[in-house]
């Protein structure tokens, strides 16, 4: 269950994406970074930059600030992506002038996607 912090946490954040941040950019280092996951993870899922944005779009979406194995201070958001058919969770940070930069993304999992699905009480399965 996520602390009472880390839920104003996601609500501030959830606001600041709302208001400021319309969309999310990737370089193409880490855009191939994400779509090339197989390659470097036998069966992993290669996420597509445009999954990202639907994630980010996800009504339901969360926002872990900062997330806590970042050793950069970058925010996860996790959310549902209707062409992945599944809850991804996007590593990104917010630069100086109020952009967001994706650096890397993957499949929801554990902790993550249990705090996702918990939001309404409901699982991924019953989306």
């Amino acid at each position: 269950m996520p602390s009472a912090h880390r839920t104003a946490a996601f609500a501030s954040v959830r606001q600041w994406l709302t208001i400021i941040a319309v969309d999310i950019e990737w370089d193409e280092e880490d855009a191939t970074y994400i779509a090339t996951r197989s390659e470097r993870y036998p069966g992993a899922l290669d996420i597509a930059v445009e999954w990202t944005r639907e994630v980010l779009a996800d009504v339901r979406m969360i926002a872990i600030v900062p997330y806590p194995s970042s050793r950069m201070g970058a925010s996860a958001f996790v959310g549902w992506s209707p062409s992945a058919g599944r809850v991804l969770l996007v590593l990104a940070y917010q630069d100086l002038d109020g952009d967001l930069h994706g650096l890397n993304a993957w499949p929801a999992s554990g902790r993550d996607l249990a705090t996702y699905n918990d939001r309404d009480g409901r699982d991924e399965e019953h989306r």
